[in-house]
């Protein structure tokens, strides 16, 4: 699935299954495609509707989100965001531990 397609999906609510790693990816391309401010927001409110799509809105954790989104925006300006999420996942593996200092 292209990035644009898995963001198109998330946001119809029509993802298959939307664990971490998912939500990594949700985070890395909304930073790729605006701001900091700009990308929590639009994560937050797809997360959020999301979640209430699959009846689970109290799942959500605004501070679990604002946390990796912090770390990600910080990775991507320290390494840099070229080569794609391929690349960008390969070179963070441990942004999917769920068990990060921090969060």
């Amino acid at each position: 699935m292209t990035d644009d397609e898995f963001l198109g999906a998330l946001e119809r609510c029509e993802l298959p299954a939307f664990g971490h790693a998912e939500h990594v990816r949700a985070a890395y391309l909304y930073l790729s495609k605006a701001g900091f401010e700009e990308a929590l927001e639009n994560v937050r409110r797809s997360l959020r509707r999301y979640v209430a799509h699959l009846g689970k809105a109290d799942r959500y954790d605004d501070a679990m989100t604002s946390a990796y989104m912090e770390l990600i925006h910080q990775r991507m300006a320290e390494r840099g965001a070229g080569g794609g999420w391929a690349a960008f996942a390969r070179a963070n593996a441990d942004l999917f531990s769920m068990r990060l200092a921090g969060t």
